[in-house]
């Protein structure tokens, strides 16, 4: 039974709110932390029969994870990751199955009130098998042509501009009109990222993702086409231009529906905390990896699109140097290679599995427990399954009924969301405004225009890109460790002294230390983003929303992101031409109010519950409201100062 749980004798009791998987598992021990985790060993045979090492269940710390894909996102309740099953004990735990060590959270502990659990315990989870691992590699396709998209208007932007009309030597309208080539990319994914919601939950995630690729087949198709329209002798190319647009456009829609790494559409494990499948509020890739995984991969399946998507960034960057595709001849190869990921996810199109918690979702419970099973490579009535359906199936009814009235915006400008929005917003804005996807999209153009020799410049895009995805597989380690606070005033703060290093570098050009300073700048400011400002801003809307608006106070914080990041875009040639060497300060400005900001508002997360995270916004959004409440007027002495000053007498 959903509530219910079957006591020594076998016998079942109801609305005990006892797990039935534990009692199965045995664990009423006391004594079933001690020894396994201090030690920090794996599971032997005595341990599994001891009952220290229990299954899945609903009272779990992983039952109160997102189902998203998010970098870090399972460090909030794990303690450490142990070791896979041993093959001494392999009869006795599932194929596939791994062990982890979790925190007992507060409202967990209450739930499993009278097991005497301790600080952490061990569970054995599903691991990564055939089906899930085949899923994912095709789902990560979407990844590879985000990263590669987000990237390849940079390192041959001499060429392209050359063959659009728009060299560097045109001015400031030259400079407009390539901002607005790589800036409106943004505008399209602003669009996907509010349309792909109502799409994905008609069509299913499976469908969602082959049309997708289909999208990103044409937008490709159309910015290398921008090459074909005749140019004129002189002046901007204005065909090719606007072919080039509209592609950037198409191919933005795709990136934004599909692929943008946001929590957005936050299903939760627990029916308590589903959310409502408002449209727009859905980013399909995270969301179908964190579907079809057990909730302890969803983090590590997180990092793996985060880093998918960066290694896609530096092949981008790599392929547009003069001495491989960034040719008169081959730049439009750089732009269209994306179609060759978008046909071969649709040829493996077959492998993907389709999401069962969408299936729940569509009342399709027999091919959900099927697909379950599939991905989970376990028996049909293993306790772990039995539970992991009931709790998908609690999260997709309660996700349908909120849906039926859904979240309104006067909601968001109340308690409890208007204080965890403010938040989101403003660490979405510092995200944009540090000028990172500056240094993406324009530090070919910049460093050039500033003195910097072509060496140099391939040099810094080169050693930007493997610091890009080096940083990544170190932030999995350093999310699991520190908290979420911590790492972004790490970041913003790392981000402010790069921005410095460089500035001071541009303005002291031709001495010795200028291209080694200017390297090591753009490696640091990199790296510092990757490390906080890049995924723990996508992470924290996830852990501090409350359910019943996180969709639609996510979807207003992703759209914040989109409309920062096209202005950053759009504004860093005015502002490089306006100030040269200087043209990071403004970015450093913010970077530096940004991190009193984040070290005055922003909550810590890290081994906490929803609950415990949600009644501390709370507290924290009653101090600030207090401190900062206006001094009322008493009524006599207004009245006495009108009355003198302009004649007019009020009630007293």
């Amino acid at each position: 039974t959903m509530y219910g749980r079957i006591d020594g004798n076998g016998s079942e009791e109801l609305d005990s709110g006892m797990p039935r998987a534990a009692s199965t598992m045995g664990l009423v021990r006391a004594d079933m932390t001690q020894h396994l985790l201090k030690d920090h060993r794996a599971a032997t045979a005595p341990d599994l029969l001891a009952g220290r090492v229990m299954k899945f269940h609903r009272a779990s710390p992983l039952a109160d994870l997102s189902y998203l894909a998010l970098p870090g996102l399972t460090s909030r309740v794990a303690v450490k990751f142990g070791a896979r099953v041993p093959k001494s004990v392999s009869g006795l735990g599932r194929r596939n199955a791994s062990y982890m060590r979790l925190e007992t959270l507060n409202k967990k502990e209450k739930e499993l009130e009278g097991l005497s659990l301790g600080e952490d315990y061990a569970e054995e989870t599903a691991g990564l098998t055939p089906a899930l691992g085949k899923s994912v590699a095709v789902a990560l396709l979407s990844s590879a042509m985000y990263g590669f998209n987000g990237a390849n208007m940079n390192t041959q932007a001499g060429v392209q501009r050359a063959a659009l009309g728009i060299p560097g030597s045109a001015g400031a309208t030259g400079d407009n009109i390539w901002s607005a080539c790589v800036s409106l990319f943004c505008i399209g994914a602003l669009l996907g990222c509010n349309l792909s919601g109502s799409l994905a939950d008609k069509w299913g995630r499976k469908k969602f993702l082959l049309v997708s690729a289909v999208i990103f087949a044409m937008g490709g198709i159309l910015e290398a086409a921008c090459a074909l329209p005749p140019a004129p002798l002189s002046g901007p190319a204005y065909a090719r231009i606007a072919l080039l647009i509209v592609g950037r456009l198409v191919t933005g829609v795709a990136c934004g529906g599909a692929t943008v790494v946001v929590p957005m559409y936050l299903g939760e494990a627990r029916a308590e905390h589903c959310l409502t499948p408002t449209p727009g509020a859905t980013v399909v890739v995270p969301m179908y990896l964190g579907e079809v995984s057990p909730a302890h991969l969803r983090g590590m399946l997180g990092t793996a699109f985060q880093l998918v998507s960066v290694m896609a960034m530096f092949a981008a960057q790599v392929l547009g140097l003069g001495s491989m595709l960034g040719t008169e001849r081959l730049w439009p190869l750089v732009l269209g290679i994306v179609v060759v990921p978008a046909l071969l996810q649709l040829s493996l199109g077959y492998l993907l599995v389709e999401s069962p918690r969408w299936l729940c979702m569509v009342g399709n419970v027999e091919e959900a427990r099927h697909t379950l099973v599939t991905l989970r490579d376990a028996d049909p009535e293993d306790d772990a399954i039995v539970e992991e359906m009931e709790v998908m199936l609690q999260s997709a009814q309660a996700a349908k009924k909120s849906g039926k009235g859904g979240a309104t915006f006067s909601q968001l400008l109340k308690a409890p969301t208007a204080y965890p929005l403010f938040i989101s917003v403003c660490l979405m804005a510092v995200q944009q405004f540090s000028g990172i996807n500056n240094a993406f999209n324009f530090s070919s153009v910049f460093l050039k225009a500033n003195g910097m020799d072509d060496a140099a410049v391939q040099l810094i895009a080169i050693l930007m890109n493997v610091g890009n995805v080096m940083i990544t597989l170190l932030s999995v380690y350093l999310m699991d460790r520190a908290g979420r606070r911590v790492l972004l005033l790490m970041s913003s703060w790392g981000m402010f002294l790069a921005a410095l290093m460089l500035t001071v570098a541009l303005k002291s050009p031709g001495r010795t230390f200028t291209t080694p300073l200017s390297v090591l700048s753009v490696v640091l400011f990199v790296s510092a983003f990757g490390i906080g400002l890049g995924p723990v801003a996508w992470l924290l809307p996830a852990e501090i929303m409350p359910g019943e608006t996180r969709a639609l106070a996510s979807s207003v914080a992703a759209t914040t992101n989109w409309l920062a990041n096209f202005i950053a875009t759009q504004a860093f040639l005015v502002i490089a031409n306006m100030l040269g060497g200087f043209a990071f300060v403004p970015f450093a400005v913010c970077l530096f109010v940004g991190s009193f900001f984040i070290a005055a508002f922003v909550p810590e997360t890290k081994g906490k519950s929803l609950e415990q995270i949600q009644s501390e916004l709370a507290r924290d959004a009653t101090q600030f409201a207090t401190e900062h409440r206006p001094e009322p007027i008493e009524l006599p002495a207004a009245a006495a100062y009108m009355s003198t000053r302009f004649d007019i007498s009020l009630p007293s």
